[in-house]
């Protein structure tokens, strides 16, 4: 904290020296000083959004305010001069460094501080500020904490903090590196030699959100590329762009960026703890190699010890090995770690609130301990009162354990707080304790407060009670579903099981007819107009219908699936296996999927391809075994008529067994 000192004493050589304290800065060489201050220096484009809240936070605090404006076509620059700003434009280079470089070339005060337009300095930091300008300056920066509010699992608002060195003295011996994740350097060194401060910047751009809105991975990616061509021996450029690929689901060019950076020579900087726990990530989600992340991981506390990222990441990789009670026991260490987290540069804020009560608690849940979670999902909850998916986990647990005034509590107070989702899940809640009439009750009387998709599911689901239950006619809520969507795919099939078993195939006959007119909008309903449509004997159609419903839900394992077989009943076999192979193994259709890539070999002539396809199927975790029996018996003749008997035998015991 800034001294105070008696006025007679306070431009004395001893009182100078004293202020340099501020922070632990170093005091110092005497050397002519640039006039007391601070300059903020910023580089903006279409920032309207974000720049008025950005400015008012410093107000009273810096001396001049430099933007440079890289071509707003929105009212940015009116409101930058509204505050005072010395607006410059400059055209847009694809190098952030270069647009820094030149708002810092046009401070004129001591210290500058350096802000994105979707940051607020916190009100706790506005003393230091004021203290820092009338410290002496050397070439020693200054430390801030980035409070970043990010989208996660919750549901709920969540940061994760890091720190950057925004404060430094105002000389052109600091400058930007890099073209995109830009770190400021003293005379081109690797980075700025920096004291740690308590200033808190918050920053508003992480949420997913805005970085959708403002397209930043299509934006960064080709900057990310450009800086490891530029300047691949910096370990920062591979880091940068190995996470940015780990965020991407890219894990085999994550690995590759990352292990390259640990490969390097030169010092562990301030960003390798979080690299460790990346790569381990991406070892654990990409190739499933739990053992080489856990190796990751381990090296990395040995590098860093207790670090909260590397110990909350091993308890992950733990648990998705099924060693729970380990994993238990990093998950408690990671908590104990909130004390010392100060300490790091990048530490994930919700480790300490959420994220590893909740963990411990869904370990519990994988050992059906289920009553031994309740306690860590409650202190979750706790920790994050606002966040609907916990209290939606916590909901769920009571009611598996049979406490079910506890769980009808928190499913209520879902369908007051959580929108949409919450109240659904209170009517299915309603609905799985056969309280049938007022689950239909109260859909009705929220009618107004849901969308059409969401009342028509529900409708379905109530036509569907009505039927299994035997409480009335099921029919009139379908159709009403119907209403609101013609191309409902789960009324539609609904009704047409209905009308089948009912005998009425004039009504069945009708709504096939009708259906495939009918608009669409959810995976299910391209689903059931693919389905139809290959059931028509018209496969270029229902390709169509299924590569348009993956548009909407890439992963849907059923879309894949009819485009796979649409896609084979025309002879587009390299298509249709790369449909079939899309889909996850431990998906439901995942034997069907392998079962007609096996045909599709079969047919090719490869058969040596479509027995080891086959064989695959033995490996998934929950196999057809009728469907693989089928599918065997068309493959063993095959092989039969091409005179390879052995190898049919082969076959049929390994799969028959």
């Amino acid at each position: 904290m800034p001294l105070e000192i008696v006025d007679e004493f306070r431009d004395s050589a001893f009182a100078r020296a004293q202020t340099g304290l501020l922070f632990n800065l170093p005091a110092p060489p005497d050397c002519e000083q640039l006039p007391a201050g601070l300059s903020l220096c910023m580089i903006v484009k279409n920032e309207e959004r974000f720049l008025a809240a950005c400015l008012e936070s410093v107000r009273g605090v810096v001396d001049e305010i430099i933007v440079v404006d890289t071509g707003s076509t929105d009212g940015t620059v009116e409101i930058a001069r509204s505050f005072g700003a010395n607006v410059v434009f400059r055209e847009w280079r694809n190098d952030f460094s270069w647009a820094r470089n030149e708002s810092l070339a046009l401070a004129t005060r001591r210290w500058t501080l350096v802000l994105d337009a979707d940051e607020e300095v916190t009100p706790d930091s506005l003393a230091l500020l004021r203290a820092l300008r009338d410290t002496p300056a050397g070439v020693t920066g200054v430390y801030v904490q980035i409070q970043n509010d990010v989208d996660d699992a919750s549901g709920a608002a969540s940061t994760m903090t890091h720190v950057l060195p925004r404060l430094f003295p105002t000389t052109p011996r600091i400058r930007y590196r890099n073209v995109i994740h830009e770190s400021a350097v003293l005379d081109d060194e690797a980075y700025l030699l920096s004291v740690v401060s308590p200033i808190v910047v918050r920053h508003k751009g992480y949420t997913a959100a805005i970085v959708g809105e403002r397209g930043k991975h299509e934006r960064n990616r080709p900057l990310l590329e450009r800086a490891i061509r530029e300047a691949a021996d910096d370990a920062f450029s591979w880091f940068n762009f190995g996470t940015s690929a780990v965020a991407s689901g890219d894990f085999d060019t994550a690995i590759e960026a990352l292990e390259r950076m640990f490969a390097m020579s030169g010092p562990m900087r301030a960003f390798f703890p979080i690299a460790y726990a990346m790569l381990a990530q991406a070892y654990a989600e990409g190739p499933k190699d739990l053992e080489r992340g856990l190796k990751v991981v381990d090296d990395g506390l040995a590098a860093f010890p207790a670090h909260p990222n590397i110990v909350f990441t091993k308890g992950y990789l733990l648990a998705e090995a099924g060693r729970y009670d380990e994993a238990r026991s990093e998950y408690e260490q990671a908590m104990a770690g909130q004390f010392e987290a100060a300490r790091h540069s990048m530490v994930d804020d919700e480790i300490f609130t959420w994220k590893s009560a909740l963990n411990i608690a869904t370990s519990y849940v994988k050992e059906n301990r289920v009553a031994e979670a309740i306690p860590w999902f409650e202190r979750a909850l706790d920790s994050k009162a606002e966040s609907s998916m916990l209290r939606g986990v916590l909901a769920s647990a009571y009611e598996k354990v049979g406490r079910y005034y506890d769980a009808e509590q928190r499913f209520r107070d879902a369908g007051e707080r959580d929108g949409q989702a919450g109240f659904v899940s209170y009517v299915n809640y309603l609905m799985r304790r056969h309280r049938f009439a007022e689950a239909f009750d109260r859909v009705d009387h929220r009618r107004d407060a849901i969308d059409d998709a969401t009342y028509a599911a529900l409708l379905v689901s109530a036509a569907r009670v009505t039927r299994d239950e035997r409480l009335g006619d099921p029919e009139p809520f379908a159709l009403r579903a119907l209403k609101l969507a013609p191309g409902n795919g789960a009324a539609l099939a609904f009704l047409d099981g209905l009308y089948e078993t009912y005998g009425e195939s004039a009504k069945r006959d009708g709504l096939r007819a009708a259906e495939l007119d009918a608009p669409l909008s959810a995976a299910t309903d391209f689903a059931r107009r693919s389905h139809r449509l290959l059931q028509e004997q018209r496969p270029g159609e229902a390709l169509t219908a299924a590569c348009a419903g993956l548009a909407v839900a890439p992963n849907d394992a059923v879309l894949s699936y009819n485009a796979g077989l649409a896609a084979a009943r025309l002879r587009r076999d390299a298509e249709a296996i790369a449909f079939l192979d899309s889909v996850a193994s431990a998906d439901s259709h995942a034997t069907a999927a392998l079962a007609l890539r096996a045909e599709i070999e079969r047919r090719g002539g490869d058969l040596d391809a479509a027995v080891a396809t086959l064989e695959r199927v033995r490996s998934l975790p929950a196999p057809d075994e009728a469907l693989l029996r089928n599918a065997t018996l068309g493959l063993a003749g095959a092989l039969l008529e091409a005179g390879r008997v052995a190898d049919a035998g082969k076959l049929a015991a390994f799969v028959l067994n």
